[in-house]
């Protein structure tokens, strides 16, 4: 009995200290931050510039890398396959932890498994429409669709993206069938756009109005219920008779299941501190991103909060799992 009782407390000291080890040394390599958007889309420029910042705290290199596609999945999928050791976390979108559950019957992770980092922060999109067509504003494209049913399309950042459920509430709102045209992010939708190759797309602030105030696209409204404070001549779909229209895009950090409590503390400071940085917040505004607390029951509560809404959706727009 006492052999037995003795090598159980040398299994607890031993794990105590193995903990401790990794409490301390953690990180000692780079860690790798996979974004689930091609380079250069709004949210693949938030995940470098949160990166960069919180390598500073962490005392190591944040290497991102883009797994683009099937609405987040790829990307999704991939990390949750990955050791969960802190050295691979995700960008993860509403279309990662909510949309995707009801959009695909064998989604290739489960939304559930992983481990909440924190909320990152929360933005609204731009409803942009072609220089090709000749709408003055949001009335005008609504008119057409209403002549011209199925006619015109819209372009999202893919499958249950927060750009295809804002499609599908305008659809709802107005009374519209408008067609969906996915791609994988705003990369290659803003030149299908330019191009007339599609008429309408819900994009974010961060890559849509650097294309409007260029004059390559015409900016008609934002889908937050309140106007922005960086665009405050930009009315909100809601002022434009289309009331209840609030569609978001939100924004978090999450690790493998199982990722060790000493990694996923150090992770949390380091987004909380970044999330305090002020120069961080000003670029964030810049990019029409509302920055948040950076704690996992903040993100939490977004996921449970925005569930039975997307589920409601889902179900309206008739978008039948895949």
């Amino acid at each position: 009995m006492m052999r037995t009782s003795f090598k159980l407390l040398a299994t607890l000291v031993l794990g105590a200290a193995a903990l401790s080890a990794q409490a301390d040394t953690y990180p000692s390599r780079p860690i790798k931050v996979i974004s689930p958007f091609p380079a250069g889309g709004a949210t693949d420029v938030l995940t470098r510039v949160l990166a960069e910042r919180m390598a500073k705290t962490l005392g190591q290199p944040m290497i991102v890398e883009n797994k683009a596609g099937a609405g987040t999945s790829i990307g999704a999928a991939f990390v949750a396959r990955e050791a969960p050791d802190g050295y691979t976390i995700l960008m993860a979108t509403n279309s990662t932890l909510v949309t995707n559950r009801y959009l695909y019957k064998d989604l290739p992770y489960d939304p559930d498994s992983f481990a909440r980092i924190g909320m990152v922060g929360v933005g609204p999109l731009v409803l942009l429409s072609s220089p090709k067509r000749p709408f003055a504003g949001t009335q005008d494209v609504v008119a057409y669709a209403k002549q011209h049913p199925g006619k015109l399309t819209f372009a999202t950042f893919g499958p249950g993206t927060s750009s295809h459920l804002a499609g599908e509430l305008f659809k709802k709102r107005a009374g519209i069938d408008i067609l969906h045209v996915p791609f994988k992010g705003a990369t290659q939708a803003l030149p299908a756009l330019i191009s007339g190759e599609v008429d309408l797309f819900f994009d974010m602030v961060a890559t849509g109005m650097p294309q409007a105030d260029a004059g390559k696209v015409k900016v008609f409204a934002i889908t937050s219920p309140t106007r922005l404070p960086t665009q405050p001549k930009l009315a909100t779909m809601a002022e434009q008779g289309y009331p209840d229209f609030d569609l978001t895009a939100w924004f978090s950090f999450v690790a493998p299941k199982g990722t060790p409590a000493p990694a996923m503390d150090k992770l949390r400071q380091a987004l909380a501190e970044t999330l305090q940085d002020e120069a961080i917040k000003k670029r964030m505004l810049e990019m029409g991103i509302d920055p948040r607390s950076g704690t996992p029951a903040e993100l939490d509560r977004q996921i449970a909060s925005e569930q039975p809404i997307v589920a409601q959706l889902v179900k309206q727009a008739n978008m039948a799992p895949q």
